[in-house]
């Protein structure tokens, strides 16, 4: 399953992006179906990861878009049933235009409260 180490290195990424202190609420994610992702293999690795760091609570949202195709003859783009779908016109080769996408979108965080540094005291000296 590679879905475990997907989720580690999704999360080292996010980590070396979060603010100090900061605690992750939900990561947003657009995976492709060329990486071979199962959603509900990616969302069980990503709560043993989240878990492990002390994120419990840190949602993962998965974006899968659509296989899109490409036909360098004719030009016309559709999203296709299987890989190796032909093009209506007939020709036999068709680009990968859409579905192999693996981006990080977003990530929300929660920043700790700031403390409040209470102004310094006001002392007289001397004689008014």
């Amino acid at each position: 399953m590679h879905e475990m180490s997907i989720a580690m290195e999704l999360l080292g990424l996010i980590e070396r992006r979060l603010p100090p202190d900061a605690t992750l609420e939900a990561a947003q994610v657009r995976i492709g179906p060329m990486h071979g992702v199962v959603a509900e293999a990616m969302q069980w690795a990503w709560q043993a990861t989240v878990a492990e760091k002390g994120w419990p609570k840190a949602r993962l949202l998965i974006d899968t878009p659509p296989w899109q195709l490409k036909c360098p003859a004719c030009g016309r783009q559709w999203n296709p049933q299987a890989m190796d779908e032909r093009c209506a016109c007939g020709h036999l080769e068709a680009r990968v235009v859409g579905g192999d996408e693996f981006l990080l979108l977003s990530i929300d965080v929660v920043l700790p409260p700031k403390t409040a540094v209470p102004p310094p005291a006001i002392t007289k000296t001397g004689a008014l």
